[in-house]
């Protein structure tokens, strides 16, 4: 009996899921004042680009897989790194409530950076201004140039800064 292809099966429940999106986020109703992108274009930008990498996953990795056989997803240090990873997307939500967008992203990051790099070696350096620069970048362009505002943090309320 032929194993099933994994790659081939995430990348059809990708693809699935970008359908989804795509057909949810035609139900959102638009209330346009000027000629902002709106509530669509997000939501669109994640369904296209699901769909474009689960394809791109297919098409490249997917005959690789066959070839060389399936291996398991998730060995014991895998699920391991998994519980890690979730763990640090709790944090990050905390993090998000009482530190603000700005600094638990560019925390959040680097730990998530650390957590996915495995036994490679890295330039904490670049990391470290990756990390800065990523979060400020989407910061500053949500909150100045979309107008979005993204959460300040708690503890900048409590001490008394102002957060742009």
């Amino acid at each position: 009996m032929k194993k099933l292809n994994r790659t081939y099966v995430m990348g059809i429940l990708c693809l699935i899921l970008a359908a989804w999106i795509f057909f949810q986020t035609g139900t959102i109703t638009e209330r346009l004042v000027s000629n902002e992108p709106g509530p669509k274009f997000f939501p669109y930008i994640c369904a296209a680009g699901i769909a474009i990498f689960a394809i791109l996953s297919m098409v490249f990795d997917g005959p690789k897989e066959s070839k060389n056989g399936s291996k398991p997803y998730l060995d014991k240090a895998g699920w391991i790194r998994l519980a890690i990873i979730m763990g640090e997307a709790v944090l990050f939500l905390l993090g998000m409530q009482y530190l603000g967008f700005w600094i638990t992203s560019m925390v959040g990051m680097f730990m998530f950076i650390m957590t996915l790099k495995g036994d490679k070696k890295i330039n904490y350096v670049f990391a470290i201004l990756l990390c800065v620069g990523l979060g400020s970048l989407c910061y500053f362009g949500f909150v100045n140039g979309f107008h979005i505002p993204l959460p300040k943090g708690q503890l900048w309320d409590m001490l008394g800064i102002t957060m742009i």
